[in-house]
């Protein structure tokens, strides 16, 4: 059974926690406006955990977003599953643009901005959007 257990914890919208997950630590990313997101020591993997579970299920929905993606479209995703009964979504680490100052071609630039900059690169060197409600929407 997967169990999740917070370390430390501060204020939900600012914070500095650690959680406990499948037998690693995975420390305080980034948050957005409705998850936080941790990830692991090496960064290959990262959590996203809900800010407010009484609004709407996000986890959910970019859960969905993955599984019903065709197979092109999901190679422009990062790897995501929806994990311990929609508590948590589990994600491929992918380094967001706005932390990388790698230079950026014109199709991925243009491809960050059609999915409104929620994009990050891979351990591979592969642009893709990893926050799935954002994905070609602009």
């Amino acid at each position: 059974m997967n169990k999740i257990e917070t370390i430390i914890q501060q204020d939900t919208r600012v914070s500095h926690e650690a959680i406990f997950y499948k037998g690693e630590v995975f420390t305080f990313f980034d948050s957005g406006l409705t998850r936080n997101v941790f990830t692991n020591d090496d960064k290959t993997l990262v959590i996203k955990v809900l800010i407010e579970r009484q609004y709407k299920d996000y986890n959910l929905e970019e859960a969905e977003i993955y599984e019903n993606a065709s197979e092109e479209v999901r190679k422009e995703m990062a790897e995501t599953k929806l994990v311990m009964d929609g508590f948590l979504i589990e994600q491929e680490f992918c380094n967001p643009i706005k932390f990388d100052d790698r230079n950026q071609t014109i199709p991925e630039m243009l491809f960050a901005d059609s999915c409104r900059g929620e994009v990050g690169w891979t351990k591979e060197g592969k642009l893709v959007c990893f926050d799935l409600d954002e994905y070609k929407k602009y």
